[in-house]
């Protein structure tokens, strides 16, 4: 008399051993998250810079001499170094891609809903795009972020209690009626009130010139909506930022505008006239591609390509 018969389960059956699943061929984004400001420097604040071991921005900081005087009178002649320039260092990013060479030649063909470079190239310019978006808002002198990181504005808008030297300047040694702070300004919020908002916004006029985008995070700006919540009519949608679905709204003549990457708590006041991302003219310095490498990665692995 014969025993139990057992059969071994089967990875594929009659249906999956004849059908491949469908791959929808698209990639879906569930890590990066755009940058408001970053989209309006690239859109409008991009500049070129052709060469140089730094970049120097000429600045006026000094008074000439001057005052009336009388038929006869004498006149203050004396000379004036009236000029000096911000120095900046040039920062440059990297975002590596690693892919194994023999994926490469797997992935390929009709089986192959989309490439794995395709894809990790888009991770690449998601990564990219996050390096530059967080660290614009910190230091780049070593404290809040690494000291060869973006030049960023918490360096920038800093009333030297926290950030004496700037661009390579001492900020006493300038004189006290120079506007070091570029017609902006940042708030750090616990509780939003309009007339905070509207000193700080004052904070940021210097002449003619004052503030015209504001950034915050989704929390601040829930407060701030709720408060002019009456007032709807003000919503932005036309500019730039409103167009590629970020919030928006007008606040004295200035755009106000959640921004993922902005640190907790806070609300920044910038003018974005001087507000500038310089980069390099040489393709490969410009969001660039710098080609493939095919060959061992390291001992452990006998084959690959490299992408930076």
């Amino acid at each position: 008399m014969g025993g139990p018969t057992y059969q071994m389960a089967l990875t594929w059956g009659d249906l999956t051993s004849k059908t491949n699943s469908h791959i929808v061929p698209r990639l879906i984004d569930t890590i990066y998250r755009t940058s408001a400001l970053l989209t309006r420097i690239r859109t409008r604040n991009t500049e070129r810079f052709e060469g140089g071991d730094s970049l120097k921005v000429p600045i006026m900081h000094a008074e000439l001499k001057g005052g009336p005087f009388t038929r006869g009178g004498t006149f203050d002649c004396s000379y004036v170094e009236s000029d000096t320039a911000l120095n900046f260092l040039m920062k440059p990013y990297y975002v590596n891609v690693s892919i194994y060479g023999l994926d490469c030649a797997l992935n390929r063909g009709p089986e192959a809903a989309m490439t794995i470079i395709d894809s990790k190239m888009a991770n690449a310019g998601g990564k990219m795009a996050k390096l530059l978006a967080t660290d614009m808002y910190l230091d780049g002198q070593g404290t809040a972020s690494s000291a060869i990181a973006l030049d960023g504005f918490s360096g920038a808008l800093d009333d030297g209690s926290n950030f004496p030297v700037y661009g390579q300047i001492t900020r006493t040694d300038l004189s006290a009626t120079a506007n070091t702070g570029i017609n902006a300004y940042y708030k750090v919020v616990a509780t939003l009130s309009l007339k905070e908002v509207q000193t700080a916004f004052g904070s940021t006029w210097f002449g003619g010139e004052h503030a015209d985008l504001l950034t915050t995070t989704q929390a601040v700006w829930d407060i701030w909506w709720n408060k002019l919540q009456p007032q709807q009519r003000f919503n932005e949608e036309s500019s730039d930022v409103g167009k590629i679905g970020f919030q928006s709204f007008r606040y004295n003549s200035a755009q106000v505008v959640v921004d993922q990457h902005c640190p907790a708590g806070k609300l920044w006041f910038l003018n974005m006239k001087y507000v500038n991302l310089y980069l390099s003219t040489m393709p490969q310095f410009q969001f660039g591609f710098t080609g493939s490498t095919f060959g061992p990665l390291s001992s452990t692995v006998s084959e690959g390509m490299t992408v930076n």
